[in-house]
């Protein structure tokens, strides 16, 4: 699919696809809103997780609206060029690693479920590392 049907620009891409997560994360699919193809330039984060807490609903005043309470993946897009290398590394460490992000979300303490949380992954050529808080 050309890039201008995507809404990216040339030379950019998504390193995953939604099968890919869903195939990936098998049954802690369930627990996620639908993941989110951002648009932008080139991010060296291009996986990202957030738990949004159910506080009060009066989102005036600091609570959330229901609609966005729960857990949000982030699909960033990378370079075309690096694509593969990327997503080869995010099927293989990332995408696991998610789904036991997940997992410990289900069960943590309701003081962690109590706050906003985020992690990423960071990638190069060679690796993948996770940034960010783990549910106790």
């Amino acid at each position: 699919m050309p890039s201008r049907n995507r809404r990216l620009r040339s030379g950019v891409s998504w390193p995953i696809t939604l099968t890919d997560v869903v195939d990936g994360l098998g049954e802690q699919y369930e627990f996620v809103k639908r993941p989110k193809f951002c648009v932008g330039g080139v991010a060296d984060s291009p996986l990202a997780v957030e738990w949004v807490p159910a506080h009060s609903f009066n989102f005036g005043m600091g609570g959330y609206h229901p609609d966005v309470v729960g857990i949000h993946i982030d699909i960033r897009p990378v370079r075309s060029a690096d694509r593969a290398a990327v997503r080869s590394l995010l099927l293989a460490i990332a995408l696991p690693q998610l789904g036991d992000w997940i997992a410990r979300s289900q069960v943590a303490t309701e003081t962690w479920k109590d706050e906003r949380h985020t992690c990423r992954w960071t990638c190069d050529e060679k690796e993948v590392r996770l940034v960010g808080e783990w549910p106790w």
